[in-house]
């Protein structure tokens, strides 16, 4: 079925808010590990693709950025020196965060050239829905400790929103995993499955569920497969090498 594409809005680049001092470098490493932080008014990032400054620059899941291949094979080291102003943000983690990427798209905008515009484009997705019987997981109270991790195929999630759940399922599926489930608060979580496509063990051994089961026997949730729009960044233009520091 051919995808059914609507442009909504066409992107310019925004220099009202920047970085003081930006240093971006090539790095040719071919190294499989990459690290960034935040830290004393810095930015700093190791062997950071490309692909992945868009996608913190546009608050977007993966799934929802096209552009060429190449996006995610181009690695730099970037250090950048945050405002003072915005370093002391006093208006909350909400307005840090937009005044940071806001400061991140004029980066990406000033230094690589990047075009981009919005679209929706309807595709095949899972919808996350609360299964028939109910959840089996406790909600905790907000403002307490959070964070999760994956390894491998298992997951723990502490103090995690339903929209974080479906993005580390959205990870670990060949469609976007999409919040249907009307749950707002925040949840401990912990999941099991097996790779759906595990060529290992044989017929006799007892084989674990795979992720689709997995979300329905041990969470009480249900990942039903459908057709959803969802919204896209689309890289109309973007250049391999940044301008010199």
């Amino acid at each position: 079925m051919r995808s059914i594409w609507l442009c909504i809005l066409l992107a310019a680049p925004a220099f009202g808010q920047q970085f003081e001092v930006v240093s971006i470098k090539p790095n040719n490493s071919m190294s499989g590990h990459s690290s960034s932080r935040t830290d004393q008014g810095m930015m700093t990032g190791t062997n950071i693709s490309l692909r992945n400054l868009i996608l913190r620059a546009y608050d977007i899941k993966d799934y929802q950025l096209e552009g060429p291949d190449w996006l995610g094979s181009e690695h730099f080291d970037i250090s950048a020196k945050i405002p003072e102003k915005v370093s002391a943000q006093r208006g909350g983690r909400e307005q840090y965060n937009a005044a940071f990427e806001s400061m991140m798209q004029s980066m990406l905008a000033e230094r690589f050239k990047l075009a981009v515009r919005r679209a929706r484009k309807a595709m095949g997705v899972y919808a996350l829905v609360v299964g028939k019987n109910g959840i089996k997981f406790k909600e905790v109270p907000p403002g307490g400790p959070s964070g999760s991790s994956t390894h491998n195929t298992h997951f723990t999630g502490t103090g995690v929103s339903m929209d974080t759940f479906a993005t580390v399922l959205s990870q670990n599926t060949e469609i976007p995993v999409l919040d249907f489930t009307g749950l707002k608060g925040v949840y401990d979580l912990k999941l099991d499955w097996q790779a759906e496509h595990d060529g290992h063990g044989n017929a006799d051994t007892p084989r674990a569920p795979g992720i689709t089961e997995a979300v329905e026997d041990q969470l009480g949730l249900r990942m039903q497969r459908r057709k959803a729009p969802v919204e896209i960044l689309v890289v109309d233009h973007v250049e391999k090498t940044p301008t010199e520091n």
